[in-house]
């Protein structure tokens, strides 16, 4: 009788992640199930996957990032899990956490039936990464509550992987004693061509790819972009959505940017011609914010687009290391726009190649699967 393996996770774009380990495990002879709910945490909309094994429970809609009813909901969307989860009684319970409640349940289950191997992947860190120190502060005891949920069910882990080495290096008395795996995102190929290029032209062309919402600094921006309007033409490229969209465009007009505002594209080749057309990437957050790297690093990666970066942990190291792109000195902008003002076409060629190896040794699809290699 074949092994049972159930992977969960909640939000819509874990689907590629959990593909690769229910790949891995069915090579070791496991029938996977994967549960995921039915509404999408980009489009806010219910949704259906196409996912070999995929099952999907109904979720309660949330249409705001910090909210009681996202919070409502994936209280909900747990309960149901495990309601499956008790039917299926899996061999191996795979985890993607957040949300917190998942992790909690995920321990209770690991001990009433101990026979079954408990992996939990940490993709995110809550509340660690909630972006306001004053909130924090205000909202101590919750916040130690809602880590609690998470902490309680590492407890119980057989294996844990994390999304970056930061998030190890935060929760490393927790995870004191456990098989703990670096397992980063990844992209299924690049979207560049082998020998990317410069664009042509006088304007330095930037790019600011994802949500438009509380964790991008806007000041930062808006003043880099002003420093080197000073020097040379700049255009803003701007793919994606969020509250703070009109904010944005509105400051990196004043600082004297154009603005060509694309909206939402997830294509990634209709992305890659605007990436083309940009010298940098803007990967720009809140001092704030606990996060080693960014779903949009990897597109800007696979991408061959170098970046103006201030993500701490792994992608400073590998940015640094690589020379894939200019780390912001928030205590010197000035420095940092003038730096990627005068830098020539032959040069940002050279970091686009950079950044090519940087994503193809550390984020392409085989470097995952050799990680997942002793899953199971």
């Amino acid at each position: 009788m074949a092994k049972r393996a159930v992977c969960i996770s909640c939000f819509d774009f874990y689907d590629h992640r959990v593909e690769l380990v229910m790949d891995q495990l069915r090579q070791r002879g496991y029938e996977c199930t994967y549960i995921t709910g039915d509404f999408s945490h980009f489009t806010r909309e219910k949704y259906k996957i196409d996912v070999p094994g995929g099952e999907q429970v109904p979720t309660i809609p949330y249409h705001k990032n910090m909210s009681v009813m996202r919070l409502v909901s994936h209280q909900a969307f747990t309960r149901a899990v495990f309601k499956r989860v008790r039917q299926l009684k899996p061999d191996l319970l795979y985890v993607m956490t957040p949300p917190n409640s998942l992790c909690k349940e995920a321990g209770k289950y690991k001990q009433r039936h101990p026979e079954t191997t408990f992996a939990v992947d940490l993709y995110d860190l809550w509340p660690e990464t909630f972006p306001s120190h004053g909130a924090k502060k205000i909202l101590a005891l919750p916040f130690a509550l809602w880590q609690a949920e998470r902490d309680l069910g590492l407890k119980h882990a057989d294996i844990v992987y994390t999304e970056c080495d930061l998030y190890r290096q935060v929760l490393h008395k927790q995870l004191r004693g456990k098989r703990v795996y670096t397992l980063p995102i990844c992209r299924e190929r690049v979207t560049c061509g082998p020998h990317p290029q410069a664009p042509e032209g006088e304007a330095l062309s930037l790019c600011y790819l994802g949500t438009i919402g509380k964790l991008l600094d806007i000041d930062v921006v808006e003043e880099l972009l002003r420093q080197m309007a000073v020097r040379r033409p700049v255009k803003l490229h701007i793919i994606g959505e969020g509250e703070n969209r009109e904010e944005l465009i509105q400051r990196a007009t004043t600082a004297g940017a154009e603005v060509i505002y694309h909206g939402r594209i997830y294509d990634p080749d209709k992305r890659q011609k605007i990436f083309d057309q940009c010298h940098f990437g803007i990967n720009i957050m809140k001092t704030s914010v606990l996060v080693g790297l960014t779903m949009k690093s990897l597109d800007y990666f696979a991408g061959g687009l170098p970046v103006l970066n201030t993500i701490e942990g792994d992608t400073r190291s590998r940015v640094s290391f690589y020379q894939a792109g200019i780390e912001v000195d928030r205590n010197d902008l000035v420095q940092t726009a003038r730096r990627a003002a005068r830098m020539t076409n032959e040069e940002n060629t050279r970091m686009r190649l950079n950044t090519l190896k940087l994503f193809e040794n550390n984020y392409s699809i085989q470097h995952v699967r050799d990680i997942l290699s002793d899953l199971g």
